[in-house]
């Protein structure tokens, strides 16, 4: 019996809605101190590992037949509706490419002037992994794919 993953922006993580003043503000950087290259090493591995997966064909005639996730500076060409082998790395790229529309909304009609701004998210190409070669596979994926 075949396990596939299917990632979709139904699989996407929840948002709390944010106030309009706060539109924009960042979060501060934490600078790394400690590098273990032995993770790092061990991270690159299983970025590396091939997965199978499909986008399928889309509806919309002025999408493109071939999505190109890039990494690096490097390219992955992938044609939608076959089945693909490709780098982890690139169904990450896929997975966190996302677009995020915003919904205004007044929770209090008695204070018209506080309004929220609510956020919607969607994947912009969705597919399926059809093939993972790692057990921590699927985990991994739904981590991202619920991550802002």
């Amino acid at each position: 019996m075949k396990k596939e993953t299917q990632a979709h922006s139904g699989a996407l993580g929840e948002s709390k809605s944010i106030p309009l003043s706060e539109v924009g503000r960042s979060e501060s950087i934490e600078p790394v101190t400690n590098e273990d290259f032995a993770k790092k090493a061990e991270m690159a591995k299983f970025m590396d590992e091939i997965l199978t997966i499909v986008i399928p064909e889309s509806a919309n005639p002025e999408d493109l037949p071939v999505v190109t996730p890039s990494v690096n500076g490097i390219n992955q060409p992938i044609i939608r509706g076959a089945t693909s082998k490709v780098k982890r790395k690139y169904v990450e790229a896929l997975a966190r490419g996302r677009q995020t529309k915003y919904t205004q909304v007044t929770p209090n009609l008695n204070e018209r002037d506080k309004i929220e701004m609510v956020p919607k998210h969607v994947l912009l190409y969705p597919f399926t992994v059809v093939h993972d070669p790692n057990p921590a596979g699927r985990e991994w994926l739904q981590a991202i794919l619920k991550s802002e």
